[in-house]
Order: structure tokens, then sequence, then C-alpha cells
């Protein structure tokens, strides 16, 4: 219980130097203005709930935040570890009455939720204009339920491996390599017969979960069952955990090496 203050300190430090960084805004500015440009996912929200369930709207623009935003998440997540050690502020911290673990729970929870913000705001743009559009009120609570299961499992997900990975690869190569998987593990078509992780369940992009919970069904992953949906959320979630196990025990074995 003593760890509890200190794991609170760290997540506010944390979320604070993340959410302060010009480039965090810029770049996810940059992805909305694109979408923006592109009119076409807009002009879905905007006109296809009249032809469809608003459930399955909700789902679909939950998906559509969720194609490109990750990128810039594991982007901006990859240099924490570096910078921290490039800044002294690791050593500051190892002097802290804070355990190892407790710093990089804190460290990942502070820097994840300050990089979701911009990600949410946009989401709830689109979700305000249905909400217009519509003038139903479940509009909120449901997008609130497909924002926690399409996008959350993904970005947790993507974020333990942006902190961790970096720990031992040069941060450069890390964000090349990221960007490389993301389309070619999320986005790219397994019938065109390239070997990928595309339509798996352990696609953080989230299509699982909305085919699944919400039967939207626009996209490469169709008619998937609630159980599917689950899984996938539920190895999302294991995996990023079990990342962040690997990264406290190596960092462990790093300081008693020192």
């Amino acid at each position: 219980m003593r760890q509890v203050p200190a794991l609170f300190g760290i997540v506010k430090y944390e979320f604070k130097m993340q959410i302060r960084r010009r480039v965090l805004w810029i770049t996810f500015l940059c992805i909305a203005l694109l979408l923006t440009i592109r009119g076409g996912d807009f002009r879905y929200l905007f006109f296809s709930s009249e032809n469809n369930p608003v459930l399955v709207v909700i789902a679909e623009w939950a998906r559509t935040v969720n194609l490109f935003f990750p990128v810039a998440v594991g982007v901006l997540l990859a240099d924490r570890l570096p910078r921290d050690r490039r800044t002294k502020v690791d050593e500051l911290l190892t002097t802290s009455p804070s355990t190892l673990s407790v710093r990089i729970l804190g460290k990942y929870l502070g820097s994840t939720l300050a990089t979701i913000i911009p990600l949410f705001a946009f989401y709830c743009l689109g979700i305000g204009f249905l909400l217009y559009q519509t003038h139903n009120a479940l509009v909120i609570p449901l997008a609130l339920a497909a924002f926690a299961t399409v996008v959350i499992p993904g970005i947790v997900f993507i974020a333990a491996f942006s902190i961790a990975c970096p720990a031992v690869l040069w941060v450069p190569l890390y964000q090349f390599l990221f960007i490389g998987y993301w389309f070619w593990g999320n986005v790219l078509n397994p019938r065109k017969g390239i070997p990928t992780l595309s339509a798996t369940v352990l696609t953080p992009i989230g299509g699982y979960m909305a085919s699944g919970f919400f039967g939207d069904n626009q996209q490469l992953i169709q008619h998937a069952s609630v159980v599917q949906g689950v899984e996938s959320m539920l190895l999302l979630l294991g995996a990023a955990a079990f990342v962040m196990v690997t990264l406290w025990r190596f960092m462990k074995w790093q300081y008693a090496r020192q």
C-alpha cells in the first residue's frame, strides 16, 4: 500500500510530460486533417445511419479512428525510456522510495493515458456529429462502450511494445519497424497470398471486437462471434501484460549488473 502514492505520483508526472509535448498534438492534428480531407469516413458516419443501425455506425467510426491513430501512439511512445536515460531522470527515480515495478507501471499508465487524449478527442468529435444527426441519447453510452472494447485493447497492446522494445532497440529502427508492422499486420488482405497477422485474433486494429460485439462487418473480419471478440480482447491485454513483466525483469537484470 505504501507504493500506491508513489504510483499515482509517477503516473501524474509521466502524464504531464507527455501531454505537454507539442509533437504529440501536431502529429494527431495532421492525421485528423488527413482524415477530414479524405472525407469518405465522415460521409459514411453522417449518412449511413439512415440505412444502418446506430450501433454499427459507431463501431465503424471506432474502427476508422483505430486505423491510423495507433501508428502515432506507437511512434510517440517509443522514446519514453531512452529519453529518461538521456536526461538522467532514471537515475533520479532510482533514488526514490518507489520500486522498479511501480516506476515502469507508472510510466506505462501515465504516458499511454496522455497519448490517448488527442485520439479520444477526435473520436468524440465524430460521435458529436452523429449525436446531432440522430438525436439519439444512446449514442453516448454506445460510443463509450465501442471505444473501450474496439480501441483501448489495441492501444494497450501497442503501448506496451512501444515502451518495452526500445529498451533493446534503437528508437528510429523500432519506429520504422512498427510502422511497417502496423500496415502489414492489420491492413494487408491475407487473400493476396502474403503471410500476415492481419485478420487474426492478434490484430490490435479491433476488427474482431467491432464485428463480434457490434455487428460491423465492413472490413476484413466479418461475422465474428462474441466469443472471438472476447478472445481477441483478452489476448491483446494478456500480451501487453506479458511484455511489461518481461520489461521489468529485463531492467531488473540490467540494474543488478551495474
